[in-house]
């Protein structure tokens, strides 16, 4: 998938491949847009049958305040985030943000998975 769709649907987890992000509604039910992208020293996405997604994911910044994990296409809930953690994972996003290395587009999807796998090792 290149683009997200519109319209989410709840309990769908979307990965556009080319722009290293995966997107789903609030695991609380609560239709917050949630956005992690996917990098070195950011979100991590694996799959093996299941996706598992990490570090975890907080919205802080809704008014949830919902805090968990996606582990083998299961939700893990976290008790829930507060404001300064809210602030430490905000500053630590931006700058991992910064140092993002991105694939070329030109790159297939395989050829990025592969090169994300041997960066890490």
């Amino acid at each position: 998938m290149t683009y997200v769709p519109r319209d989410l649907e709840d309990g769908h987890l979307y990965i556009s491949m080319e722009y290293a992000t995966a997107v789903h509604l609030c695991a609380c039910g609560c239709a917050t847009k949630t956005v992690t992208p996917l990098s070195r020293g950011g979100w991590t996405l694996s799959f093996n049958g299941a996706v598992t997604l990490r570090p975890s994911i907080g919205n802080g910044q809704a008014q949830c305040r919902s805090h968990y994990l996606v582990n083998a296409n299961k939700i893990q809930w976290l008790p829930s985030i507060g404001e300064e953690e809210t602030r430490a994972a905000i500053a630590r996003d931006h700058q991992v943000g910064t140092s993002v290395h991105t694939v070329p587009a030109r790159t297939g999807w395989w050829s990025r998975v592969k090169a994300a796998v041997l960066r890490k090792h």
